[in-house]
């Protein structure tokens, strides 16, 4: 357990609020001057368990990410969700680079990853081996994520994610045995690339779900 400290300064009109590290924290408020009140916690920094999920081997391929953080945090949720292997093709940064194990906080080390100079040869392989291909875009002829069951994921899946900008390779779209899009409601009709993974594995591991 991980002791820590919330502070609030006893000026009513500033009235800031904020945690601290335990053993590095000063007296006074930061914004206006005035004494802070200590309170002292304990960080309840476990994970319950609520259930466990059937087998499912999922890979992914990134195909030419330029973010390193992107990268980094695609790799904690994969280490999160027991990815089996992860496929860093063309000019992806690895976990080589510094920004890359910044973010993923060392996820790197739990999931097995290599790199490829061509996401398509790589998708075609895989398609040959079995795998399921479903990669991850927001087009006008994707189809929901949320029309995706169990019965449609094979034993074997592989994700693919695509470049920030351009999307991913027009020649793995047409390879692929869907394209997919998480349903959007708000204004804004974009997800993060990470975020956008994150969800995706979410939702396939609530189709996979066995309650305890």
């Amino acid at each position: 357990m991980t002791k820590y400290v919330i502070l609030q300064c006893t000026n009513p009109e500033c009235n800031f609020r904020f945690p601290s590290e335990i053993d590095n924290y000063g007296i006074y408020c930061p914004f206006c001057g005035e004494r802070l009140l200590v309170h002292k916690y304990t960080l309840d920094n476990g994970y319950a368990q609520f259930g466990k999920k059937a087998s499912l081997h999922l890979e992914c391929v990134l195909d030419n990410i330029r973010s390193s953080y992107n990268v980094g945090s695609i790799l904690r949720s994969a280490s999160a969700f027991s990815l089996k292997h992860i496929y860093l093709c063309g000019f992806t940064p690895t976990p080589a680079q510094l920004k890359v194990k910044k973010t993923s906080l060392g996820a790197e080390i739990s999931v097995p990853w290599s790199h490829s100079m061509n996401a398509l040869t790589l998708v075609q392989q895989k398609k040959q081996d079995g795998y399921r291909i479903y990669s991850i875009e927001a087009s006008l002829t994707s189809n929901s994520l949320l029309n995706c069951s169990a019965n449609s994921l094979c034993d074997r899946v592989l994700i693919v994610l695509g470049n920030e900008i351009f999307g991913i390779d027009p020649e793995i779209r047409k390879i692929s045995d869907a394209v997919l899009q998480i349903p959007i409601t708000g204004e804004k009709k974009s997800l993060n690339v990470a975020t956008a993974f994150s969800i995706t594995l979410f939702y396939f591991s609530l189709l996979f779900h066995k309650p305890v």
